[in-house]
């Protein structure tokens, strides 16, 4: 029989009713009178309202961000002539920025785990920003590569990793549409900041250019505001038994986790192969589902005292700063209401109410709301998704539990792992738990075992060897030729307008085919159009080249986790996405400086047929890869097991 409805009163604060469920007041649950044996986070999406400011803060952010990356070509002849070295040694200083936009994905994302999406994005803007204001003094090469290289390029990779990742978690039933939405910032920067970018090199050189990138990077700083933390909830099993101790097997074929509650040792004892910059992966915590499961929990794995499942289930309110407003409680109220937990616990919930303060946009925008310390939400199997939530397993089944709606809190207790207390309670240092555990989680090995993995790695690896080339050098070869100046310049802009169009277009054809048949067969047109750009160098055919590459290219981002995701399931998205960018990395750090040096010693059709050779056969490494992921599922996965 449910408790009924109760009344919350706190000192100073606004009373409030709450859902059906058995209200305590306790500052700290993990650090309570009841021992707490694990725990998981759940960030509660606000589904519209302030999370379509966060969605176009994200396209802003990300519009600038690509916009100043991507057109570099326009600023590579002022910048050779200015500092009196060839052109393949200035492509070398963007290519080693995006090489580094990519390889410190895992970083970044650590850092976002440690200290929220509004840290890293401020942290970013202000990194990149000073990096290219000393650029504009720079005065030799090594000096360019430091800051306009190293620095901007980690700075531009905490942009992007906050900025492309923050929207995910304001939306449920609207992910994929806000998700569009925002990524589509990419290709409209590149569109419109390369014909800018060459009018204003013309008028007043690269060092000027350089110093308006320095400034509009600064403003992401402000649009970072926007990236309010969420009101997340910490799900925790507890008991009043100082004897009892929790035992739960992992889903895959790992060791034992072992949480006891009364050792201040609190976490996972893996062996020495498992642990990665001293932690282990997402994949050796349970999912917050099996927290409440009881039935995951068993008592003949492991020897030891008592491992009866615990009764109590208690749901922590873990609100950013100025307390939870009456709308996120209604919010949760109807979350809990329509979920199947609820009939099978006995749930405790601490909150803290608060009047909601009243204030405009701009002061909502100027108020400082700290981050969550409790929250973690690269602990979300999800997390690098940017898919239909339809196509996946985990949340069909969340649309199945009840009849009223389509999805609740089942879907977010299903990709969210477990975190230990003393991961929960840090509060001090860089590098905590949190961090090096993202770390270890994207940086794990075990995927490479897999030849279908290495076969998409090296794919994707060859793929980024041709894939900056166009932008780069398509306006100086095309000038070369003899087409209009002003048409040139409008060659990047057609490659970031069609790309627009393929995210879009692309993305909604994978909803209905194979994502990385769709991929291989993007690459593989991309590949063969840079290659057959040199049959013709009428103005006409240029643009036409220029739409098709665009196009299909785009694929090359907006597929990825859904490809990972076909091949390898939810679980190890996170891990694969680390990996893969890793080797996209490599190969943009070779690819324009290696396409310069073709250029310079045998002419710019050199440089398009091995940048289209590269891309093909990155394609074609792809035909195998189905094949053998099926190989290796049935070899490893089994009978009985089904893979999410």
């Amino acid at each position: 029989m449910s408790p009924k409805p109760i009344l919350v009163k706190n000192e100073n604060r606004k009373s409030i009713i709450l859902t059906p469920s058995r209200i305590v007041s306790r500052p700290d649950n993990l650090e309570g009178g009841e021992e707490t044996e694990i725990a998981a986070q759940i960030l509660v999406p606000q589904e519209g309202g302030w999370g379509w400011v966060v969605v176009a803060a994200s396209f802003l952010s990300v519009f600038i961000l690509d916009g100043i990356t991507f057109t570099f070509g326009s600023l590579i002849k002022d910048m050779s002539s200015d500092f009196d070295i060839s052109d393949s040694l200035i492509a070398f200083v963007n290519s080693l920025a995006i090489a580094i936009y990519f390889i410190a994905g895992p970083m970044a994302s650590a850092f976002i785990n440690r200290f929220g999406f509004r840290s890293c994005i401020m942290s970013g803007s202000v990194l990149s920003s000073l990096s290219l204001f000393i650029s504009y003094f720079s005065t030799n090469f090594p000096s360019l590569c430091l800051f306009y290289g190293c620095f901007a390029g980690f700075g531009y990779c905490l942009i992007n990793m906050a900025a492309g990742l923050v929207v995910g978690f304001y939306f449920e039933k609207l992910r994929s549409l806000a998700l569009a939405i925002a990524t589509c910032g990419s290709s409209i920067g590149i569109m419109v900041f390369f014909p800018l970018n060459t009018y204003l090199v013309k008028l007043a050189g690269w060092r000027t250019v350089t110093l308006l990138h320095s400034g509009l990077l600064g403003m992401t700083y402000f649009l970072g505001m926007t990236f309010q933390p969420l009101l997340s909830f910490t799900v925790a099993k507890t008991t009043e038994d100082p004897t009892r101790t929790v035992t739960y097997l992992p889903n895959l074929s790992t060791a034992a986790v072992r949480l006891a509650s009364r050792s201040k040792a609190e976490g996972l004892v893996p062996t020495a192969t498992e642990r990665l910059f001293c932690a282990v992966s997402n994949l050796n915590f349970p999912t917050a589902a099996a927290v409440v499961d009881d039935n995951k929990f068993t008592s003949d794995t492991q020897p030891g005292p008592s491992t009866a499942a615990v009764s109590k289930l208690t749901l922590t309110a873990n609100a950013p700063q100025g307390g939870i407003s009456p709308r996120q409680l209604k919010q949760f109220q109807s979350i809990m209401s329509r979920t199947s937990i609820q009939d099978k616990k006995t749930i405790e919930i601490t909150v803290t109410v608060e009047p909601p303060k009243k204030t405009g946009c701009c002061g909502r925008l100027c108020n400082w709301d700290q981050h969550v310390p409790q929250s973690r939400p690269m602990y979300r199997d999800d997390v690098f998704y940017d898919g239909k939530l339809d196509k996946l397993p985990v949340y069909q089944k969340s649309k199945m539990t009840t009849e009223t709606s389509k999805t609740g809190l089942e879907y977010q207790l299903a990709v969210s792992r477990a975190a230990t207390a003393i991961d929960l309670r840090e509060r001090r240092g860089v590098f905590t738990t949190a961090a090096r555990r993202v770390l270890a989680t994207m940086m794990d090995p075990k995927l490479l075992k897999k030849k279908s993995f290495l076969c998409l790695c090296f794919a994707g690896m060859l793929i980024y060897v041709g894939f900056l080339v166009p932008y780069v050098y398509i306006q100086e070869k095309n000038i070369q030729v003899g087409i209009d100046p002003q048409h040139c310049s409008l060659f990047v802009s057609v490659i970031g307008f069609s790309n627009a169009a393929g995210r879009l277009v692309l993305g909604a054809v994978a909803c209905y085919f194979d994502p990385l048949y769709v991929y291989m067969f993007a690459m593989l047109v991309s590949g063969i159009s840079t290659m057959a750009s040199n049959l013709s160098f009428s103005l006409y055919y240029q643009y036409l080249y220029c739409f098709i590459f665009g196009f299909f290219v785009s694929s090359v981002a907006s597929l990825r986790s859904m490809v990972l995701v076909t091949l390898y399931g939810l679980d190890n998205l996170t891990n694969a996405t680390g990996v893969v960018l890793l080797f996209q990395g490599i190969g943009s750090l070779i690819s324009t400086p290696v396409a310069g040096i073709l250029k310079n010693l045998y002419g710019f059709s050199v440089s398009f047929y091995i940048a289209g050779i590269f891309i093909t056969i990155g394609g074609l490494i792809l035909l195998p890869v189905k094949a053998m992921s099926i190989r290796e599922q049935k070899g490893s996965i089994p009978v009985g097991q089904t893979r999410n």
